[in-house]
C-alpha cells in the first residue's frame, strides 16, 4: 500500500498554521498538528478530517517529543509556531525574542540530527516581512535587512532573522535549507485582534460601532494578503507535486531561502479603516467614529512604526504561486462575513501561532 505524504505543522491551531493545515488535508496530505494551545485554538480545526489529521498538544520546542515525530519520517516541516503581534512583541520584547529564536533552534537541531541531508523532509518556516529595513520601494529577497541587534518592537524582527540563521546553519544554505516565508500582513477571519492586528481590530470595533482606533495619522503603507492564498502557497511549496505547478514543479521542490510571502492589496492604514466602515455601512451597522490615538500612550511608550510594507512577489510569481490576489474590499467582506475571534483573545498576553506578518 502505497505511503500517505505527512507534515509536521507547528502552530496548526494557529491562524496561519490552522489554514494551512484544512489545505493540506484537502490534497489528501496527512498532518501532525503540533500547537501548544498557548494562543491557538482548537477550534480553528473543528471539522477537519480526523483521518488525516492527528492533533499533539505540546511544546514546540520540545526535542525530545521533536526528535519522536520526526521518527514517523513527514515529507514536510511547517514551523509556523511563535510569538508576533505588536502588542504582545511590546509586552515582553526579550521574552519574545527568546522564544521565538529557542523554536527555531529547536526545530532545526531536531531536523539536522534525525536525518542525513539526502532524506531530510522538506522545511518552511515563518519570518516576517519585518526583517527587512525601511523602505518606499518594493522590498525584493535581496534587499536590506534590520540588524541582529535590536530593540523593543524590533527585537521581534531580529529573532525572525536568527531562525532563518539557524536554518541555514543548521541544514546548510541554498535549496537545502528552509524556505524563510517572510509574510507580509496576511489576514482573513479568525485572526487575533486582541496581538495588535489591524483588520479584525477594525472589524470587531465596527461590528459593534465601537470607534476604529489608528495610531497616529494613520499613514503607513500595508500590502494585504488574504490568508486563503498564502496557505495555499505554503501547501504548494511544501507538496509541489499535489498542486499542479506543471514544469515548475520540480525548480518549487528545489527552491530554498527568503521568499516574499503577500498579497497585492495595498492601502495605508487610515484607508482600510474607510473600507471597513464602508463595509459596516453597507450592513446597516451605526457609524464608528474614527478615533486617532497616540500609540505611544495606548499601545506603549516604546512603540515604533512599520512605515511602508509593500512587497516584489516576482520570485514567488516565477514559482507559480501568487495568483489570484485578493483586492482590498474582498478581503474586508470575507473578513466581515466569516470573523470569529479565537478564544485566544481572552488569554492575557497571549503567544500567538502562526505569524501574520
Amino acid at each position: 500500500m502505497q505511503r500517505v505524504q505527512t507534515a509536521l505543522v507547528t502552530g496548526a491551531a494557529g491562524f496561519i498554521g490552522a489554514a494551512v493545515t484544512r489545505r493540506l488535508l484537502s490534497a489528501g496530505v496527512r498532518v501532525i498538528a503540533l500547537d501548544d494551545l498557548s494562543a491557538g485554538d482548537l477550534a480553528r480545526l473543528d471539522g477537519l478530517p480526523g483521518d488525516l489529521l492527528e492533533v499533539v498538544q505540546a511544546d514546540a520546542s520540545d526535542g525530545a517529543l521533536l526528535k519522536e515525530l520526526l521518527a514517523t519520517k513527514p515529507e514536510a516541516v511547517i514551523h509556523l509556531a511563535g510569538r508576533v503581534g505588536v502588542r504582545t512583541v511590546l509586552s515582553d520584547p526579550e521574552l519574545c525574542e527568546r522564544e521565538n529564536v529557542a523554536l527555531g533552534e529547536a526545530v532545526a537541531e531536531a531536523i539536522a540530527a534525525g536525518s542525513q541531508p539526502g532524506s531530510r523532509p522538506r522545511v518552511l518556516a515563518a519570518s516576517t516581512s519585518e526583517v527587512y529595513a525601511e523602505s518606499t520601494a518594493p522590498l525584493v529577497e535581496s534587499s536590506d535587512l534590520r540588524a541582529l541587534a535590536a530593540s523593543g518592537r524590533w527585537r521581534y524582527a531580529a529573532s525572525k532573522l536568527a531562525c532563518e540563521e539557524a536554518f541555514d546553519r543548521h541544514l546548510g544554505g541554498g535549496g537545502r535549507s528552509a524556505v524563510h516565508l517572510r509574510f507580509f500582513n496576511v489576514v482573513g477571519p479568525g485572526q487575533d485582534g486582541s496581538c495588535g492586528m489591524v483588520l479584525p481590530r477594525f472589524v470587531e470595533a465596527a461590528r459593534s460601532s465601537a470607534p476604529l482606533t489608528i495610531h497616529g495619522r494613520g499613514n503607513p503603507v500595508r500590502t494585504f494578503a488574504h490568508v486563503d492564498s498564502a496557505a495555499r502557497d505554503i501547501a504548494a511549496l511544501a507538496f509541489p507535486e499535489r498542486f499542479a505547478l506543471g514544469e515548475r514543479m520540480e525548480r518549487v521542490a528545489r527552491f530554498g531561502g527568503p521568499l516574499n510571502v503577500g498579497g497585492t492589496a495595498r492601502a495605508t492604514v487610515l484607508e482600510l479603516a474607510h473600507e471597513v466602515a464602508r463595509a459596516a455601512a453597507r450592513r446597516g451597522l451605526a457609524p464608528s467614529p474614527l478615533l486617532h490615538v497616540d500609540p505611544r500612550l495606548s499601545v506603549s511608550p516604546s512603540f515604533s512604526e512599520v512605515l511602508h510594507r509593500v512587497p516584489d512577489l516576482a520570485l514567488l510569481r516565477g514559482l507559480g504561486l501568487g495568483a489570484d490576489p485578493w483586492s482590498l474590499s474582498d478581503l474586508v467582506e470575507d473578513t466581515f462575513a466569516r470573523h470569529v475571534a479565537p478564544r485566544a483573545s481572552a488569554v492575557s498576553a497571549p503567544l500567538c501561532a502562526s505569524p501574520a506578518s
